[in-house]
Formats: C-alpha cells, structure tokens, sequence
C-alpha cells in the first residue's frame, strides 16, 4: 500500500486527537467515579471501562473478517468518512455517558456505571485498532503521536480541571476528538453534522458561569447519594445546602452549610469530612474548645510553634491558637480546601490570614522533609490520604502514615516536642499505634520502655451494646511524659468525658501495660488483631490496607480480567496458531504497567504532590515511549541476533534506576521543584525511549508477514494486559513493595528480550530483515 505524505498527516493527526481524548476521559471518569462511590468501587469501574479498548479491538477484527469496513480503501477515500463518523460517535459518546452519569449518579449499581464508562473506550479500541492495521507500515509513528498525544493529555488534564471545572473539562475534550470529523471526510454530510455538534460544544463552553456552577454544584451523586455526606445530612431530617464546590484534578471540594450555625463542613468527593466553624478571631473566646479531645495535645508542655498536617476546613487553628500557639503552620495537600476556607473568612475569622499562621498547599510528609524548622507540636486531625487519584488504588495513598514519616516528625521536634494523631476509628488508630512501637523501638528505645512515650485517648459511644471508638488520639513524645505531664491530660479526659486508655504513670491498663511489664513483643501485639495493623513503609505506603494480604476486591478485579482475556481471546489464539505473537504482545502489556505504575508511586515524595508525579513522570515516559517508538525500526536497535536489544536496555536501566533512585533523590531533594521536576522527566524519558520500541516492532513485523488482520487482536490483548498489568502491580507492591514490583516488571523485559523473532504460520520475520 503506498502512503502519501497527506494522508499519513491526517492518519497522524486523527490518532493524535484521539489519544488526548481518551486519556482526558480516563481521568474524568475516575474523578466523577470518586464524587459517587468509594476509591475501591471507582479502580474496579475504570479497570473495566479501560477494558473496553480490548473488546473494541476484537469488534474489529470480526469486522474486517467479514470484510465490513474500507480503512485499507486509499483510493476510493472511504476511510476519512469512516473516521470522521466514528471521532463524531466518539465525541457523542462522551457527552451522553457523562450526562447519564450525571442523571443516575444516586444509584450505587457498579454495572451502570461499567456500562456507561465502558462505552467510550469500545470506540477507542476500535478506532486504534483499524488505523494500526491499515498502516503497519508506519507503526512507529502512530504510536509516536499516540503516546505523545497521551503524553500531554496528562497535563493539559490538570490545567483543565483546575481552571475550568468538570463540565468544561468533558466539552473540552469532546470537541478535541471531533476535529478529524472536521477535516478528513468526503462526504458533506459529515462534515455538516461535525460542524453542528461542534457548534453545540462551543455553546455550551460559553454559557455563564453562574450556570455551568449551578450545575456542578447540584450534582446527584453528592445531593441524591444517602452514602455520602450532603445525602446522609438530608436522611438525618436536617436542611443541608452546598454553598460551595470545586472541582480540581484531586478532588471535588464542597462546603455544606446545615442546621448548625456555629459550623459548616468542608468535604472532600462528598465523604471526606472537614468542620469549619464560626469563629469571630478573639481568641479569648476559643476557651469552648478546650473541652475538645482535639485540644488535648495543646495541654501539655510547650505549643509556641505548631505544624498542621491536614488542615481541611480549618478547626485545628482554632484549638492551637487556644493552646497558646503564636508561630503556626498550616499545611493541607488540596488547596480547594484553602480556597473554601478562604472564601468564606467572615465565617471562620479569616484564620489563614492572621498573623500568626502561615499556610501551604502541599503535601505534609514533603514539607516536613525540605523544612529545616523544628516544632513543639505536630498535629495531624483525621488526615484523609485515600482520596482517589488518576491512576486509580495505586494512587491512592501518600506518605504521611510510614514507618520513614514518623521518623522525619520525630527529627523535626524540638527538645520535650510531640505529635500528636487523632485517627478515625479503632483501625488506623491501633495501625499508628503499631508504627509509633515500632519506629522508636527502631530509634534504640527499649520495647518496655516505649509506652512512657505515649498517651492513649478517645471519644466513646455505646452502640449495640458495645463501646465504640471516637476520634482516638494518638500522642507521642520525644522524652518520657512526665508525671506533670500525664496527670495533667488525665484531669481534663475526666473533666470532659474523655476515655483513658492509657496515660504513663497515672493509667496503665490493657496491651500496653502487657509491653511495660515485657509480657507482649511488638510482633504479638501486631497478630492480635484481626486486621492488618502492621506498620506501613515508603515501599509499601498502604496504611489504609486493613486486610491481612491482598484487598479482596483487588483479587476479584484480577480474577476478572483474566478470565476474561482467556474468554476473549483463546479462541482466536487457537483458530490462527498465533501463541508467540500473543504472549509477545501480553507481556508488553503487563510489563509496561508493572514498571510505570511504581515509578509513578516512587516519585510522588519526591516531587511533593501525587498530581505532580502523576503528570510530570508519566508524561515523560509517554513522551520518551513516543520517541522511541518513532526510532524503533532504526538497524541499531534491531541488529543483534541473540537478543532484542530495548527490551534488554529497560531491564538494565530499571536495575540502575533501582540501586541509584534514593541516592539521586537524597542529594537533589533540596533543589527547587522545576529542578526535580526536570530530573524527573528526564531520568524517566531515557527509560520509556527503549519502553516505545517493542510494541510498533512487532506492528511492523506482522504486517511484513502478511497477516496484518490479526493486529486489531495483538492491539487488543496489549490493551487489556496493560491494566491487568497495572492491577497486578498494585497486588504485588501490597505483597512485596513497589522495588519488588518493578523488579517483576524487570524480569517480564528480561522475557521480551528472548523475542528476536516472530513466527507467523511458519515463517519466520527477522527483527533485522
């Protein structure tokens, strides 16, 4: 087939257009998912719904097998028809799911949401497919303008969402995949409908603010949803009103005002709880919250300089500048949270503008590495870090619970300092617990020695006979409390309802008092629960991972998705003997994840905020893919005989990067972002160079061999093992932590690399022919 220079543009261009997309649509699915159901239920829909791209592809090549489609009728132009209607169905595809979506978001079903987010990617996979089949011969430019247009979805996303909003985001997006619409069909009535749809996308971008506002703002998974805070407020019989929402590429942000007019609450995706109360900035008259288990922690010792962790709507200002404060720093990750608060500073005393706090959008963990001030206090109320990410579970936690975290709030105190965590329930309050025993028995304190270091207090209820856990508070000193000290937090427990569950020297009771007497080592009262309490690291970050193992659903998504590959496509295998060219392009799929996944993870301390890790690594390894790919057919990568050389290169590089990353990350940790960012991208880049080639080598290499109608199949199977991939890294790094995930990833490279040729019915096609 020749291929003019004009045509292969506009071939370019279409896949470019479809790539930002649908990767723009990845990430929107995953955030409004995040608006409506729990993260677990969210990385379940969207590993599904990326499944798509794989059924896509097969519908593909069941057409082309009945000969139903013209992509390789050049001459006749009857493939810039068939993809302009298919960018157009694209383009409806997305506006129809997200207003489907936003009609029956108050239901809980997972297979609507399935349905409808699943729709989009069906097309997706389809139109890859086609366009990789039809044009093997440039492979390694088609997946150049794929991964770079994915590469910039990645940060154009960002800036969307922040400065945009939702529903400007999803017109965006869905004017950006009608352009092929716009430009490469023949037929005018294509074009006419193209230019009509555009026209509707463009007036809806332009409606008023106070419109597209009102709309966000009444969304039904948070007003229609009883699981989440706005619904819950509404079935409790009280009248609560959203006076407040934003949406950003971390979360949805909403400020509810209900029934109490002392307070609002700031929430994160509807459910992510944050009080911000009244406060009219006389600090004389904060004496009402010194009754509050919050306060506690300001009651003993030295409270001149504090560190807040997780500030949300604002509250524990509040209880340090009744705790004596003067010098206290504010630090919460969603700076729509900041933002909330900020705009509504009649209400709240205007608290992060008074003189005596400073506020910073970042990520806590981060801020306590780069800062070189010490603290009396470290306090960190009810810190919510599993708020879904773009990649989904395998985001969603950060650093500020490990074993490495404690230690750095514990270099950051001053002489006699403490911290102080108030968990959400008995599960990450007993999982700190563990981590605190461990990280000073680490520090060279004796285990019987450890609990003088640490008090133990909680809000209780009685429910169904039994008592329940409140607010608990973890306090942890750098010195032994003193008995002024632990009589002091016992007076005001008692005072103010509060249990004591254990406070050194004045009330010693229940497993603790087991460790001080040496009748109870750690690893004892770790397997004395009945969920996982033991203590998170930087490798294995998944503090709010209660099972004992693997999450269930995490098996369940993998058990899912193979079975279904193998229902998928073992008949096909089996029909066109196509085994090697399956595996090959299996274990493309799966390697790339299980590299790119923890890679991501273990730059997010790095660079301060897992949106910037997100965007900036994964756009530099879809950029370097892209270059490598549009390099991949190049004699020097393709000559050797005993091996394929880039699979080889990503293994050898993943190891260096392994043995040098936390050298690299140490000794340029004080740089400026833009430098880390830089460092970043570039280190990555150099790795996905040589991760670019092997996929359009073996596109090339199936269309050399004549039976290039299996390839919507190969493009398929890569697609699907890719979030199997992403799954099983996720599974694995639970296991055996991110280094030992990528090591995985490393080996199934080592396997590509054995793949020096590809045998299609008996012939053979040599990498170097």
């Amino acid at each position: 087939m020749v291929i003019t220079k004009k045509v292969k543009t506009f071939i370019l261009l279409s896949i470019f257009f479809i790539s930002v997309s649908l990767f723009l649509y990845q990430v929107i699915l995953t955030r409004i998912y995040s608006a409506i159901l729990s993260y677990h239920y969210v990385f379940l829909i969207t590993s599904l719904a990326v499944f798509g791209l794989g059924i896509g592809s097969i519908i593909a090549y069941l057409l082309r097998k009945n000969k139903r489609y013209a992509f390789d009728a050049i001459k006749t132009e009857a493939w810039k028809d068939s993809i302009g209607m298919l960018s157009i169905s694209l383009s409806l595809s997305f506006i129809s799911s997200f207003l489907l979506i936003y009609f029956l978001s108050f239901t809980n079903s997972v297979i609507i949401y399935i349905f409808l987010g699943i729709a989009s990617f069906i097309i997706g996979g389809f139109l890859y497919s086609i366009l990789f089949t039809s044009f093997t011969d440039i492979s390694g430019k088609l997946y150049f303008v794929d991964l770079i247009g994915s590469g910039i979805g990645s940060m154009v996303i960002i800036l969307l969402l922040n400065q945009t909003g939702m529903i400007r985001t999803v017109l965006t997006l869905s004017i950006i995949v009608i352009i092929p619409a716009l430009i490469l069909p023949s037929l005018k009535k294509l074009k006419t409908a193209g230019f009509i749809l555009l026209f509707i996308m463009i007036t809806g971008l332009l409606l008023p603010g106070q419109y597209i506002y009102s709309i966000e703002k009444n969304f039904m998974g948070i007003t229609k949803n009883e699981h989440k805070t706005y619904g819950n407020l509404k079935r409790n019989g009280m009248s609560p009103e959203i006076v407040y929402t934003k949406w950003n590429e971390f979360s949805r942000t909403d400020v509810i005002k209900y029934d109490d007019e002392d307070s609002m609450v700031v929430t994160i995706d509807g459910s992510a709880n944050a009080p911000m109360h009244k406060f009219d900035g006389n600090v004389e008259n904060l004496e009402k919250y010194k009754s509050e288990i919050s306060y506690l922690p300001f009651a003993i010792g030295e409270n001149n300089k504090t560190l807040l962790i997780g500030t949300g709507g604002g509250s524990d200002v509040l209880y340090a500048l009744a705790g004596g404060s003067q010098d206290i720093t504010a630090v919460e990750i969603n700076t729509s949270s900041i933002d909330a608060v900020k705009a509504f500073s009649e209400f709240n005393g205007n608290i992060y503008n008074r003189p005596e706090v400073k506020v910073f959008g970042e990520d806590g963990r981060n801020f306590v590495r780069k800062s070189k001030e010490t603290y009396d206090l470290i306090f960190m109320s009810l810190v919510m870090t599993n708020t879904t990410q773009g990649m989904g579970y395998s985001l969603s936690e950060n650093y500020i619970y490990t074993m490495e975290a404690m230690n750095d709030y514990l270099d950051s105190l001053n002489n006699n300092g403490k911290i102080a965590f108030l968990a959400h329930g008995i599960n990450d309050f007993s999982k700190i617990i563990a981590t605190a025993l461990q990280t000073l028995s680490e520090r060279g304190i004796p285990m019987n020695e450890i609990p003088n270091y640490m008090a133990l207090i909680s809000n209780v209820s009685v429910r169904h006979g039994g008592v329940e856990l409140h607010s608990p508070t973890v306090i942890i000193k750098n010195k032994p409390f003193s008995m002024e000290e632990s009589n002091e937090i016992n007076k005001l427990a008692t005072e103010n309802g509060i249990l004591t569950i254990f406070v050194p020297n004045v009330y010693e009771e229940g497993p603790f008092k087991k460790i001080k007497q040496g009748q109870m080592s750690l690893n004892e009262y770790i397997e004395s629960f009945e969920i996982n309490v033991i203590p998170a690291t930087d490798d294995k970050p998944y503090f709010y991972n209660y099972y004992k193992g693997v999450p269930g659903i995490l098996l369940f998504i993998l058990i899912i998705l193979i079975i279904g590959s193998f229902v998928m496509f073992t008949p096909f295998v089996i029909k066109n003997r196509a085994t090697t060219q399956t595996t090959y392009f299996g274990l493309l799929g799966m390697g790339f994840m299980m590299i790119e996944v923890p890679l991501i993870q273990k730059f997010i301390l790095y660079l301060g905020h897992p949106t910037l890790a997100f965007t900036f690594v994964l756009a530099g390894l879809l950029v370097g893919s892209g270059i490598g790919g549009y390099f991949s057919h190049k004699i020097i990568f393709n000559k050797l005989k005993a091996f394929y050389l880039p699979a080889a290169m990503v293994a050898f590089i993943n190891i260096i990067l392994l043995l040098t990353l936390n050298l690299i990350f140490e000794s340029t940790s004080n740089l400026a972002l833009i430098a880390r960012v830089l460092i970043a991208v570039i280190l990555v880049m150099i790795q996905g160079f040589f991760m670019g080639m092997p996929f359009p080598r073996g596109i090339k290499l199936i269309g050399e061999s004549g039976k290039k109608e299996i390839v919507p199949v190969m493009w398929g199977v890569n697609g699907i093992t890719s979030v199997i991939g992403s799954v099983l890294s996720t599974v694995l790094s639970m296991l055996i932590g991110f280094t030992g995930a990528m090591t995985v990833g490393i080996v199934v490279y080592v396997l590509v690399s054995f793949f020096n040729e590809v045998k299609f019915d008996n012939k053979t096609a040599m990498i170097n022919s």
